[in-house]
């Protein structure tokens, strides 16, 4: 009866031993049963991720990355299933969040940050702008560098960025860190016009040579004269005008070819203009000797910008005989007419002659000089046979004549 009642205890105690190792294992896989082996939250760029999981049922993974979304099906080995990211993805910066997906339920999911790798050893992208700008304050350029790796990731912040200026043999180093993506520097104009050379650098990745061109700064007030052969007003020599060498406020010379405005007034009120551009600061510009007395007003202008004195220039009369005659009361010779030194006057000086038919005017003929004459033809089908007379102008002086035209011959 003993021998039966311990028998008796000893089946029920190793009953209970079984239930609770049932029960031990049953709860292991259930809390096993979907497991990533290998969770990796960090990588660098361009490493290749697998996933290991334990899934004893066959599921897919569901990937998202700021390169897009895919579905990967896995590689299954006994209990095991293998997820290989496709190198798009890992190649690129950002978060890669993952789903294990079973019969349309997320049985597992994750994120895993993808950083930057290694400096690119090409050249270093960087952009300057603008290109050129003026001398002095406010005046600056901006040169922007984008570091980044084999695959073309921008670099961490606070990358380091070697800044190189190079102006009038004085180089100038400057360190800058990068922020949000990108490393940026201002370069303020100096007062001295000429190029600035910049560079950047980022260990072994460094960008072309870049230059950035000072201009002179807007010009400031100018002097004007002239220069002449002689002062008489002939119709023939050439009178030039020059500025003074013009700078700006710094001191620069002014741009090559920058247009200089030359406005002259003459003894009518009447406004004429002409136009010089620099060289090596000085604009030069030339006027033809009116043909008879004048005098000029002259001013000359850089439009809106800067502006000279005003100077005179006078032109004195030449005192000119006009001598004429009529060849076979129908030809007007006009000549021959000396200059002030008696010399005949250059070719092509104008002559001009009014006609009159009592008191009204009737032809207005202009000529030129040839050897100092000129001459004037009056067709019988123009001018019949009548009582004429002739006013006769050259180098601003005028002479008034009659005449009686008859026909041809008589």
């Amino acid at each position: 009866m003993v021998i039966q009642g311990y028998e008796a205890k000893k089946s029920i105690f190793t009953f209970i031993i079984f239930v609770l190792f049932c029960g031990f294992t049953s709860f292991y896989n259930t809390s096993r049963r979907y497991e990533l082996i290998n969770p990796i939250l960090k990588s660098e760029a361009g490493k290749k991720i697998s996933f290991q999981f334990i899934a004893p049922d066959n599921s897919w993974l569901f990937i998202n990355h700021s390169y897009g979304k895919t579905i990967l099906y896995g590689k299954r080995k006994n209990n095991f299933l293998f997820f290989e990211i496709p190198a798009i993805y890992t190649q690129k910066t950002g978060n890669i969040s993952w789903c294990l997906i079973h019969e349309e339920k997320i049985i597992l999911k994750g994120n895993t940050e993808i950083y930057p790798t290694i400096i690119s050893s090409k050249p270093l992208e960087a952009y300057l702008g603008p290109p050129s700008t003026l001398a002095g304050p406010p005046h600056f350029v901006m040169f922007v560098t984008i570091p980044s790796d084999i695959y073309d990731n921008p670099m961490p912040t606070n990358t380091r960025v070697d800044y190189k200026e190079h102006f009038f043999n004085n180089i100038q180093n400057d360190i800058i860190l990068t922020k949000n993506l990108i490393a940026w520097k201002n370069t303020f104009a100096p007062t001295k016009s000429g190029k600035i050379f910049l560079s950047a650098l980022v260990n072994t990745s460094t960008t072309k040579e870049f230059e950035a061109v000072i201009y002179p700064n807007i010009p400031t007030d100018f002097s004007i004269n002239y220069t002449r052969p002689h002062f008489f007003a002939d119709g023939n020599q050439i009178t030039t005008l020059s500025t003074s060498t013009i700078k700006d406020k710094f001191g620069n010379i002014v741009s090559d070819a920058t247009q200089i405005n030359f406005l002259i007034k003459n003894s009518k009120g009447i406004f004429l203009t002409t136009q010089g551009n620099t060289i090596k600061g000085i604009a030069t510009t030339q006027i033809l000797h009116p043909d008879h007395k004048e005098k000029y007003n002259v001013k000359a202008f850089v439009n809106g910008m800067a502006e000279s004195n005003t100077i005179n220039i006078d032109y004195k009369n030449i005192t000119v005989q006009i001598p004429y005659k009529f060849i076979n009361n129908r030809t007007l010779t006009v000549g021959p007419i000396r200059s002030y030194m008696e010399q005949l006057v250059p070719d092509g000086i104008a002559v001009s002659v009014n006609v009159y038919r009592k008191k009204n005017l009737v032809a207005e003929i202009k000529e030129n000089t040839l050897k100092g004459i000129a001459y004037f033809n009056f067709q019988e089908e123009e001018f019949r046979a009548d009582a004429y007379s002739f006013e006769i102008s050259v180098l601003g002086k005028t002479i008034k004549t009659q005449k009686i035209l008859y026909g041809y011959n008589k």
